[in-house]
């Protein structure tokens, strides 16, 4: 695994634990509204009539350690609790029709499982398409996303079907008139389609008879049929799971694989073409050389500022700010975190005419305190990813984007390779960055300084930490620079495109001129588009005074100390030499396939350097991913933990 994915752990885990929180407000919501239509008289039968599943959600220690376990337990009670599905996970479609439609299809290999069937007996999906269903009665349109597979079911119905219907059926309009002829199936629809296309209005007929639900493409009608008898039938069930339970096992051993011998990049998916396209056509700069990018939307009307974003804001934020007022070191640092943004303007107070504008999104926010930083300890998270009351996220609407910068051991090994080596990263890179106008009512959130305060509604002006297109939006802005005026300084644009990894630079050099070049044409191709390169760091103490000398504004962004961290390795710039030190815990039970991963991966070893020591454990992951690990107690992996032998579990 990548350094990153460790070391924002405890992010993904504060971010897991909001969204948690924001799930069971949801529900406690969706419960006091309940209880307000039941004391006014006013519930419908429709209303009585449903009910959720009981679970029994397990209790959290707090412990940090236990996280792993308790959220695996809770995905299997929650998000993978059939009780609480409407159907199928995936929209599905067959090869013909693609073919017949013409689609593009991209590679995408998947799981797909029916009821009751195992990992084993799958069927495997290797591409998916991107597809726009229409009404034929009105203008109603949705793009939905399809997994492709040679065959759905079988004709369906298996007999022509005759249906009498009664006179409550006279003025519909059906979504499919000859629901009574057999005929192909070639596409079905998965449960958040059928969410979109709901619509209010229900007819039950007598009994035995069908049930009419009304539809955004037409009514459609669901119940018994009268079929002839015969000793032996066929059952078929549309219930299906997009599921990989290797999926994470997998990316572990493709991180790990060598790139010089995977396959090369894949060309843009449809997706990442349309980003790219986006950015190419609205990306401008200001007075300042500073760009100024717009949000890449999926479509042209997102449904995520339908959702009422503000009320779970709201909810989330006075959460907040009863964890603010138990700890006042942790306020104060937020609230300064905050005043920055204001003072910067990468944050503006909305004004009073403007604050109940529609069509927008609030965002919630929360501290991630990450210890081992030397300048910014305290991060505000901006939550893009929850979830309005329609179900749908900024995130959800936002595309990602194709990654840009190089694979990571390409960058570290091309930087081993210069004698003298040159280290540096921007200043607040995201928020160097600034958000059209028209896109900044999409990033909203809720302040106050004390709870007798009145709440601001302020909206972020800059690329936001925490939304899905911005890594990319940041990657794809270094890189026009160097393309817009990098014509000028012929040592930083190569280096600017292949020795950036994100915000950090991975360079060198063969002399202290040249690095000394080097430094003044980055610090200059930089200026020009608003950015800032700090912490600048050789291990050559030379350059370093050369570097000093020619800039007495530097002293402040010069990082001297002889041991630091540099995407996940930890470098002693003074011997030039790489250390590694691990403290795993005490071994726990239940052992997972995630905690056993988890432990091995510890060590950080991009390169490979410490194969011979990480080889046993490199040989039990082969095992788990090959899913041919012998049951616990038959056979004892000689891996030392704590004094302890290792059994696999």
């Amino acid at each position: 695994m990548t350094s990153d994915a460790y070391q924002n752990c405890e992010e993904l885990y504060t971010e897991y634990k909001y969204e948690l929180r924001e799930r069971i407000a949801v529900l406690e919501g969706k419960a006091d509204g309940c209880k307000q239509k039941q004391s006014g008289q006013s519930v419908t039968a429709k209303e009585q009539s449903l009910k959720l599943p009981k679970i029994s959600i397990p209790s959290f220690s707090g412990k940090y350690a236990e996280w792993t376990s308790f959220k695996d337990l809770f995905v299997s009670l929650v998000d993978n609790n059939k009780a609480l599905e409407d159907g199928s996970q995936a929209s599905l479609i067959t090869e013909s029709a693609v073919q017949l439609l013409g689609l593009k299809k991209v590679q995408h290999k998947s799981c797909i499982m029916g009821l009751g069937s195992e990992q084993d007996h799958s069927i495997a999906s290797k591409a998916r398409v991107s597809l726009q269903i229409q009404s034929l009665h009105n203008n109603f349109s949705c793009s939905i996303q399809a997994f492709v597979l040679p065959k759905l079911t079988s004709v369906l119905p298996e007999k022509k079907v005759v249906i009498e219907l009664w006179s409550e059926f006279a003025d519909i309009t059906l979504a499919d008139p000859s629901f009574g002829n057999p005929n192909k199936i070639d596409l079905l629809l998965g449960a958040d389609v059928y969410g979109q296309i709901l619509m209010e209005g229900i007819i039950k007929g007598p009994p035995g008879a069908p049930v009419a639900q009304n539809t955004k493409l037409g009514w459609i009608l669901s119940g018994p049929i009268q079929t002839s008898k015969s000793s032996a039938s066929t059952i078929r069930c549309n219930h299906v799971h997009y599921s990989n339970d290797n999926d994470f096992l997998k990316k572990f051993w493709e991180l790990e694989s060598d790139p010089v011998v995977a396959d090369a990049k894949p060309a843009f998916s449809e997706e990442e073409e349309r980003c790219e396209q986006i950015f190419t056509a609205t990306t401008k700069r200001d007075r300042a050389g500073r760009y100024i990018v717009s949000l890449p939307f999926k479509t042209e009307d997102p449904r995520c500022k339908d959702g009422d974003t503000k009320a779970i804001a709201q909810k989330r934020f006075h959460q907040l700010e009863k964890r603010l007022a138990n700890d006042s070191n942790l306020k104060q640092q937020y609230t300064n975190v905050i005043n920055e943004y204001l003072e910067l303007g990468h944050m503006e107070i909305i004004p009073e005419d403007q604050r109940n504008k529609p069509e927008v999104v609030y965002l919630p926010h929360h501290p991630v305190v990450r210890e081992d930083k030397d300048t910014t300890k305290l991060r505000v998270v901006f939550d893009a990813s929850s979830r309005g009351s329609n179900g749908v996220s900024l995130n959800d609407d936002l595309l990602v984007g194709p990654t840009l910068q190089n694979d990571l051991r390409h960058i570290i090994m091309r930087w081993r390779d210069y004698p003298i080596c040159l280290v540096a990263d921007i200043v607040k890179m995201y928020r160097q960055i600034l958000v059209d106008h028209k896109d900044v009512d999409f990033q909203r959130l809720l302040w106050r300084k004390h709870p007798n305060e009145e709440i601001q509604h302020l909206r972020l002006l800059r690329v936001t930490f925490g939304t899905a297109s911005a890594p990319y939006l940041a990657v794809r802005s270094l890189h026009q620079l160097a393309y817009d005026d990098g014509k000028d300084y012929p040592l930083a644009t190569g280096r600017v495109l292949k020795e950036f990894y994100m915000d950090d630079l991975m360079t060198g050099c063969k002399s202290v001129e040249e690095g000394r070049q080097i430094y003044t044409e980055l610090t200059e191709l930089m200026k020009g588009g608003g950015l800032e390169l700090q912490k600048w760091s050789s291990n050559n103490e030379e350059l370093l005074k050369e570097i000093n000398m020619e800039d007495q504004t530097i002293k402040g962004k010069l990082k001297l100390d002889t041991v630091m961290k540099i995407l996940g390795l930890t470098w002693n710039r003074r011997t030039d030499e790489f250390e590694y030190a691990v403290q795993l815990p005490p071994l726990k039970t239940p052992v997972t396939k995630r905690r056993v991963l988890s432990d091995i991966s510890r060590l950080f070893d991009p390169l490979g350097w410490l194969a011979p020591i990480l080889d046993s454990g490199h040989m039990y992951r082969r095992k788990i991913i090959l899913q041919i690990a012998r049951p616990v107690g038959q056979k004892i992996l000689k891996v030392k933990h704590y004094g302890e032998k290792v059994h696999p579990g």
